[in-house]
């Protein structure tokens, strides 16, 4: 047993190493972040053709619906300046799934419900939207102001980004998503919701390529909602939004930062940052909440510890990682995940809807056994048949039992978009 987890240790390590050693193979792989669109370098945009070749929101109505109480049918209806929401396209995608374990007895559904994740992707010919919000805490208010967010967002990008008054330059694209937030802000105090993150990227075409790289990533975001790009060139990951937690310890328990009433009526942008990268045609650009991004940390995982937050007592026979190798563990994750896709097939592009795939089996599988363990606590607990000392000697049992197996329960959302210029009868 000790020389497989010594091994284990070995082979995660290994990847953090790589991992680092591999970060800066594509010159290019540069993040410029700051709080304010002036940190972002200017570089001019092709104009953004408007027509809508690619749409989707979710889970379930997604965006649209913001009224608690006419939350609509379960599907997207139209909202934020989109006529359809059902427009299919395989580059542009999302999913919102929930990986908290079922509930034993007459209830339906699953702990957590309802889901307070919500996501959007809009593809055009020669730019895209995506964004991702998070609900912070259960319940329908978290869900109303994750909604009210995407919404009010997506709403008032879709009415500044094009026309005669539309951004020229990258650092104008960033200026108009930090404007969004204002709009998402008063959206979700407006229609009664609580605290949520959000993460907001917009893909444009640059008027002079540098190199092959012919296109800008500007990225605004609060909270742990983070931003990642898979280079098909370099087979690696590059988080985006890194610099809203570098240098510091994640902790499951604080976003960090969020939209709605925080304090009052007002935010808490204390991890509010302005993110920008230079893309290639393929590279992968997705958004995702919490629940996937824990779900590849090395210390969620147990391949590592933590001196900080909720994993603070680590098993003795984990090393203990700083924030840097915390996070070089976390892409190392993320970049095996997506390479094991086309293993052998290394000059072969991995696609969207790849990656989707893969991303949501992982968290599904590494999350597999806490939430079998915590379906089988529910129904052992609940035999009448316990006296009040048996049925607590079993809570505690199980307690036991969760604290030796990695991943971390939660809403995993993934909202994805494929770098290309389409023409519009790609819809």
């Amino acid at each position: 047993m000790c020389g497989a987890t010594c091994a284990s240790m070995a082979d995660a390590l290994t990847r953090c190493i790589d991992a680092i050693s591999n970060v800066f193979k594509r010159q290019e792989s540069i993040i410029w972040s700051g709080q304010n669109a002036c940190d972002i370098p200017c570089y001019p945009i092709k104009p953004l053709d408007p027509h809508v070749i690619g749409a989707c929101t979710g889970p379930l109505s997604g965006l649209s619906h913001i009224h608690l109480d006419n939350d609509g049918p379960n599907v997207p209806v139209p909202a934020a300046g989109i006529a359809d929401w059902n427009i299919q396209l395989s580059e542009a995608i999302g999913i919102s799934i929930s990986l908290y374990d079922h509930k034993v007895g007459g209830g339906a559904g699953r702990h957590g419900d309802p889901n307070a994740d919500v996501y959007a992707v809009i593809a055009r010919p020669n730019n895209a939207i995506l964004a991702v919000a998070d609900g912070c805490n259960w319940g329908p208010k978290p869900r109303q102001a994750a909604k009210c967010a995407a919404n009010g967002s997506v709403q008032h990008l879709n009415e500044l980004l094009f026309g005669s008054s539309a951004p020229s330059s990258t650092q104008e694209v960033v200026q108009v998503i930090l404007d969004s937030f204002n709009s998402a802000q008063k959206s979700i105090v407006r229609n009664g919701g609580t605290t949520t993150t959000l993460c907001v990227a917009v893909v444009c075409e640059l008027v002079k390529p540098q190199g092959d790289l012919r296109w800008g990533l500007c990225v605004v975001s609060v909270g742990d909602s983070p931003c990642f790009v898979w280079q098909n060139t370099t087979r690696q990951v590059l988080e985006v939004t890194s610099a809203a937690h570098e240098g510091h310890n994640r902790d499951m328990r604080d976003s960090g930062g969020c939209l709605g009433t925080s304090v009052g009526d007002e935010p808490d942008l204390g991890n509010l940052i302005c993110s920008f990268t230079l893309l290639a045609e393929g590279d992968i650009v997705f958004v995702t909440s919490d629940g996937v991004s824990d779900n590849f940390d090395p210390v969620t995982l147990h391949e590592g510890a933590t001196t900080h937050g909720p994993s603070a007592s680590p098993p003795v026979s984990l090393p203990v990682l700083t924030p840097d190798q915390r996070q070089a563990g976390l892409i190392a994750n993320l970049t095996q995940v997506i390479r094991g896709i086309k293993p052998q097939l290394k000059n072969e592009p991995i696609h969207a809807w790849e990656l989707k795939e893969a991303i949501v089996k992982h968290v599904i599988d590494v999350t597999d056994n806490q939430r079998a363990c915590m379906e089988s606590s529910l129904k052992s607990v609940d035999d009448p048949e316990l006296s009040t000392v048996e049925r607590r000697a079993r809570e505690l049992e199980f307690k036991e039992k969760l604290k030796t197996m990695g991943g971390k329960l939660d809403h995993a959302t993934l909202a994805v978009y494929e770098v290309c210029r389409y023409h519009d009868s790609c819809a």
